[in-house]
C-alpha cells in the first residue's frame, strides 16, 4: 500500500510537472525602459565635441531582470558612450535601496553610441553635459525598479545569428614598418606614403547573440542582444543630432516584429578595433538594418531551454597597474599623421591617474548562458579568448560595464602601436589588461561549478 506522502508526491509531479521539482529555479523575468535623452545644445561626444541641434531617434536606459529563487540579476543597456564608476555606483546605490537587487548582480552597459554625449572623465571637475549628467543615476535606476515591478513567470530562448558584413577590423598593418594604420587615417591610401599593406592584424567576431524571454502564454517580454560592433553609422557628423545608432535600429526592429511590449536590451561586445567599414554614412538605418535582420532571425530560431533556470553572479574589483604614459614616445603619434600636442591633453590625464586602480569585472549566468563583463574597449581577441575559455556552452562577453576604463589592446597590438595604444585613450597596461580577462574567467568558472556546470550542458 502506498503511503500517503508518497502518493501526494506522486500527485505533485503529475499535476504540476517539473515545475514542483524545480522550486527555486523557476524562472521570472521583467523588461522596462526610459527615455534619457538629452537636450538640445549638450555637447555631443567625440571629435571637436559639437553641441547638438536635435534628436534623430531617442536615447534609452533599456532594462531586464531575471529571478530564479532568491537570485536576481539586473542589466540594463544605456544609449551612451561610456558610464563612469562614480554614475554606476550612484545608480547601483539607488537600486538597491529600491528593491532586493544586491549590488553584485546589477550590470550597467553603455551600447558605445557615439552619437550620444559628451561624458567627461574628470567627474565632478567637469562642467560640460553636467546637469544632464547628473540626472542619469535616477534615470538608469528607474528603469531597473520598474523592470523588478514587471517580474513574471518567463520561459527563455537563445538564439544566434553569424553576421559577416557590416563590420570590420580597423587595423591594417603596413609593410614599410610592421606597425598598424587605423583605416580612418587620410595617409593609408597615399601611395607615397604607404605602398603596401599587409591586411589587417586580426580578426572580427561574427556573433550576434539574442537571448529572448517569453510569457506562458508564448508572447516575447523582452531580449538580451549581444553583438561586436562600434555603433557609430549615424551621420552624426552631418546633423549633430541623437540617434542610438544600430542598436537603437534593432531594439526598434525588435518591437515591430514581436510587439511594442518586447524590450531589447543591447550590450556591446569586445569591440575596442571593430567598426562598421563606413561610419557617419547617410544610409545608416540601411546599414544597421542588416544587424536588426540578423537579431530577428536570431529570435525566431532561438532554442528554448528546458528545465530549471539557475541565475547567479559574480562581481570582484581588481586592482590593475596603470599604462606608463610617462614613457611614450612622441613618434607614436606623428607616424599617425597627428601632431603630438593634440595628444598632450590625453596624456597628461593618463600621468595623473593612480599608478594602480581598481576596475569592476563580472560575470553572471542566466542557465546555460553566460555574461562575462569588461570595464574597457576590449580589443576582439580578449573577448573571443574569454569565451574560447569559459566553461559555459554559450558565452557573451559585456564591454564598458559599471566603469570606463579606456582601450584594452592585446599584447601584439601594443607591439604595432597605433590610436588605440596611445596614452590618455589607453589607461591600463597589458598585464593589468590580461589579470581583468583572466579574472572573468575565473568568476565564469565559479558560477559553473557551483552546480556542475559543463561545456554540454544546456539548451536542448
Amino acid at each position: 500500500m502506498r503511503s500517503p506522502s508518497k502518493t501526494l508526491l506522486l500527485t505533485c509531479l503529475l499535476t504540476f510537472g517539473w515545475k514542483c521539482r524545480a522550486g527555486d529555479n523557476d524562472l521570472n523575468a521583467g523588461f522596462a525602459k526610459v527615455e534619457i535623452t538629452p537636450p538640445v545644445g549638450a555637447i555631443i561626444t567625440g571629435p571637436m565635441g559639437p553641441k547638438s541641434t536635435g534628436t534623430d531617434d531617442p536615447l534609452w536606459a533599456r532594462a531586464m531582470v531575471v529571478q530564479s529563487g532568491s537570485k536576481k540579476l539586473a542589466l540594463v543597456g544605456i544609449d551612451l558612450v561610456k558610464i563612469r564608476l562614480d554614475l554606476s555606483d550612484k545608480t547601483i546605490e539607488l537600486v538597491t535601496q529600491q528593491t532586493d537587487i544586491t549590488r553584485d548582480g546589477i550590470l550597467i552597459c553603455p551600447s558605445h553610441n557615439h552619437s550620444s554625449p559628451l561624458i567627461p572623465m574628470d567627474g565632478d571637475k567637469a562642467t560640460a553635459n553636467k546637469a544632464y549628467i547628473d540626472t542619469l543615476p535616477k534615470l538608469i535606476s528607474d528603469a531597473i525598479v520598474q523592470a523588478n515591478k514587471a517580474l513574471q513567470p518567463a520561459r527563455m530562448s537563445v538564439g544566434r545569428s553569424i553576421v559577416l558584413e557590416g563590420h570590420i577590423n580597423r587595423r591594417l598593418i603596413t609593410k614599410t614598418d610592421g606597425l598598424v594604420l587605423n583605416t580612418w587615417l587620410k595617409k593609408v591610401n597615399d601611395l607615397k606614403e604607404v605602398p603596401q599593406l599587409l591586411g589587417t592584424e586580426s580578426v572580427i567576431d561574427p556573433e550576434l547573440w539574442l537571448v529572448r524571454f517569453d510569457s506562458h502564454e508564448g508572447k516575447m517580454l523582452g531580449s538580451l542582444v549581444n553583438f561586436t560592433c562600434h555603433p557609430c553609422l549615424h551621420d552624426r557628423i552631418e546633423t549633430h543630432n541623437w540617434s542610438a545608432d544600430f542598436p537603437g535600429v534593432i531594439a526598434d526592429t525588435l518591437a515591430k516584429e514581436f510587439g511594442g511590449q518586447a524590450i531589447g536590451v543591447f550590450t556591446q561586445g569586445a569591440s575596442g578595433n571593430i567598426q562598421p567599414p563606413v561610419c557617419w554614412a547617410p544610409d545608416w538605418k540601411e546599414r544597421a538594418g542588416v544587424f536588426a535582420k540578423a537579431a530577428v532571425e536570431a529570435a525566431k530560431s532561438a532554442m528554448p531551454v528546458k528545465g530549471p533556470v539557475p541565475v547567479d553572479y559574480r562581481r570582484r574589483d581588481v586592482e590593475v597597474p596603470r599604462c606608463n604614459a610617462e614613457a611614450q614616445n612622441p613618434l607614436k603619434i606623428t607616424r599617425l599623421g597627428w601632431r603630438p600636442e593634440s595628444f598632450e591633453g590625453a596624456k597628461r590625464t593618463a600621468e595623473s591617474m593612480p599608478k594602480m586602480r581598481k576596475v569592476p569585472v563580472s560575470a553572471a549566468r542566466i542557465g546555460p548562458f553566460a555574461i562575462a563583463t569588461n570595464a574597457g574597449e576590449l580589443f576582439v581577441e580578449w573577448g573571443i579568448e574569454v569565451k574560447k575559455r569559459s566553461p559555459f556552452r554559450h558565452t557573451i562577453l559585456t564591454e564598458l560595464t559599471n566603469e570606463a576604463a579606456g582601450y584594452e589592446p592585446t599584447r601584439l597590438a601594443f607591439e604595432h602601436e597605433g590610436y588605440e595604444t596611445l596614452a590618455g585613450v589607453n589607461f591600463i597596461a597589458v598585464d593589468g589588461i590580461q589579470r581583468l580577462v583572466d579574472t572573468a574567467v575565473e568568476l565564469l568558472e565559479e558560477l559553473a561549478k557551483k552546480d556542475g556546470e559543463t561545456k554540454q550542458s544546456g539548451t536542448r
